[in-house]
C-alpha cells in the first residue's frame, strides 16, 4: 500500500517525455522483431544510450530541480571531499597516482575533488573521465 501511496505522488511526465518515451519503446520492439530477443544488457544500452532515444542521450535535462534527479555531488561537496581524503591517503603512497571517474555527469565531482586534492598539495598526474553520454 505505502509504495502505491508513493508512486501515485509522482508527477507525470512531461507531454514531450511520453512522446520520446513511446518512441524508444517502438525502436526497442523494432529492434527485437527484426532480431529476436534481447539479452537485458543490450535492452539497458539501448534504453540509457541509444544515440538520439537513450535517457542519457536525448538532450533533456537530467540533473537537479529542473531534471529527473539529483547526486550527492549535486548537493554538497561533502561528499566529494570525502573521496578525495581518501585518495589523498593513496596518492601518497604512489609515485605517479592517476583516477579514473566514471559517469562523472556535470563534472562537478571531478571539480570538486581536484580542489581538495589542490589544497592538499596532491594532485594526480591525471585525471581521467570515463562518460558514455556526449551531451554530460
Amino acid at each position: 500500500m505505502a509504495l502505491e501511496a508513493a508512486a501515485g505522488s509522482m508527477p507525470e511526465p512531461e507531454s514531450a517525455a511520453l512522446a520520446h518515451s513511446a518512441l524508444l519503446e517502438r525502436h526497442i520492439r523494432a529492434r527485437i522483431e527484426s532480431q529476436g530477443p534481447m539479452s537485458f544488457a543490450e535492452f539497458m544500452r539501448m534504453a540509457l544510450y541509444e544515440p538520439g532515444l537513450g535517457y542519457y542521450m536525448a538532450g533533456l535535462r537530467k540533473f537537479g530541480p529542473a531534471g529527473d534527479f539529483v547526486t550527492a555531488p549535486e548537493i554538497s561537496k561533502l561528499f566529494s571531499f570525502c573521496l578525495a581524503e581518501q585518495c589523498v591517503e593513496i596518492m601518497r603512497r604512489l609515485s605517479r597516482p592517476s583516477i579514473l571517474e566514471i559517469g562523472a555527469g556535470s563534472g562537478v565531482m571531478a571539480a570538486d575533488i581536484l580542489q581538495h586534492l589542490a589544497q592538499a598539495d596532491c594532485l594526480p598526474r591525471n585525471y581521467f573521465i570515463l562518460e558514455l553520454s556526449a551531451e554530460l
